[in-house]
């Protein structure tokens, strides 16, 4: 069958009316709605702005919340692996009172414990999540430990707490910073393992107070970030729920997501457009588009 000009403007013709009516049925899902202008009905209008910007900041404050779990569940597992680390140095140090333990193969493998062990401690101080720093406060971008050439180390990081606002004018914070935790101990457990190589039994001994000082702080920073998690938890739960709620008034007021109801306009329309370039392009020009160039 011979393909006239006649039946490509005709073809052309449905498949742009195909679209317009698309675009048309999208155009209606935005402004034909029981909003569809602000003078129906003032006083829903109104709650409908307010009820957007709640949406908005529930949204946010998930997000928040997410993230905030993040950072307190990697703090927390940090911390109890130093915690276990601890409870080994002490139990290594209660072994070396031993009477088999004061030859000096024992004695240096002892010490050699000691060391891997406050070594391990040092890298869980200095632990990263996402490339950022957790017990270095504000400057989570610059390693918050550092030797200081004795057998302890310093701290450089800042004495300030990342907050998350996970429920509307409600923040949390979602790090220990540094300086709250008993990093002191890695200078004493220096000492512990050069005592268990050259000093008494009672020269390691002594040390054992304060290590379990020390285990005892970490337990306490623990325990902060475990009700930090739970609060966490908790708002995120009520922001969910909120959210829902907003979400199902919203739609009550607006017949839908006005955001998904644009997009779906904005494709339609713009399918339209090239639709209509593609066609103009296509048709075989006439007398008259001479004419009037």
């Amino acid at each position: 069958m011979r393909v006239t000009n006649w039946m490509l403007v005709n073809t052309a013709i449905r498949e742009l009316e195909g679209l317009r009516a698309q675009y048309a049925r999208a155009q209606k899902r935005v402004y034909g709605r029981a909003l569809e202008r602000p003078s129906d009905d003032p006083q829903r209008v109104i709650e409908a702005i307010d009820l957007t910007g709640m949406k908005v900041k529930l949204e946010r404050a998930q997000r928040a919340a997410t993230d905030a779990k993040e950072w307190l569940s990697i703090a927390e597992t940090s911390l109890t692996a130093m915690s276990e680390d601890l409870q080994a140095v002490y139990e290594t140090m209660i072994q070396f009172g031993s009477p088999a333990n004061q030859e000096s193969t024992a004695r240096e493998n002892l010490a050699l414990q000691i060391e891997g062990l406050r070594d391990a401690i040092k890298r869980e101080m200095n632990t990263q999540h996402r490339g950022r720093y957790v017990f270095a406060g504000w400057a989570a971008d610059t390693q918050p430990f550092e030797d200081d050439g004795s057998g302890g180390v310093e701290y450089k990081g800042s004495k300030h707490k990342i907050e998350r606002e996970i429920a509307p004018g409600y923040k949390v914070a979602i790090n220990i910073h540094g300086d709250e935790l008993p990093y002191e101990i890695i200078a004493t457990l220096t000492e512990v393992a050069n005592a268990i190589r050259t000093g008494t039994v009672e020269d390691v001994t002594k040390h054992l107070d304060k290590v379990q000082a020390a285990a005892d702080e970490l337990l306490a920073r623990r325990s902060e970030v475990g009700l930090a998690y739970q609060q966490v938890e908790q708002f995120e739960g009520y922001s969910r729920d909120g959210l829902i709620t907003v979400e199902e008034r919203l739609g009550k007021i607006s017949g839908g997501d006005i955001a998904e109801a644009v997009m779906e306009m904005t494709q339609a329309q713009q399918a339209f457009q090239v639709a209509l370039t593609a066609f103009s392009m296509a048709l075989p020009k006439s007398l008259m588009d001479y004419m009037f160039r």
